[in-house]
């Protein structure tokens, strides 16, 4: 799969945050922000900053994407790898391009 932009740099600043946002959104349904941190490998302060919107950037997934996350967030309640859950979700956006509609420099 060659696509010609820094799919990183989109991954880091954009889709990882964006997954991260919805992650939580569920996960806050069943679990406090401090077990919602501990699952994601990261802060109680980093979830908090997620969940008023000063943290990531929401994206418009397409339905298969947003199906995974929903999937995730189960396994990542059941004690799977968070990181390892985002790096399947990541792997499948980069597989429909959807990333390339978040990078617009292609075009």
């Amino acid at each position: 799969m060659n696509l010609g932009c820094l799919t990183q740099k989109i991954e880091l600043n954009s889709i990882i945050p964006a997954i991260r946002i919805e992650l939580i959104k569920i996960l806050e349904k069943n679990l406090s922000d401090a077990e919602i941190a501990r699952k994601l490998n990261i802060t109680k302060a980093a979830v908090s900053q997620y969940k008023h919107k000063k943290r990531g950037k929401k994206l418009n997934f397409p339905k298969e994407i947003e199906k995974m996350i929903v999937e995730s967030s189960v396994s990542v309640m059941k004690g799977k790898s968070a990181n390892s859950e985002i790096s399947n979700i990541i792997n499948e956006i980069k597989k429909c391009r959807y990333i390339c509609k978040v990078c617009k420099e292609c075009k």
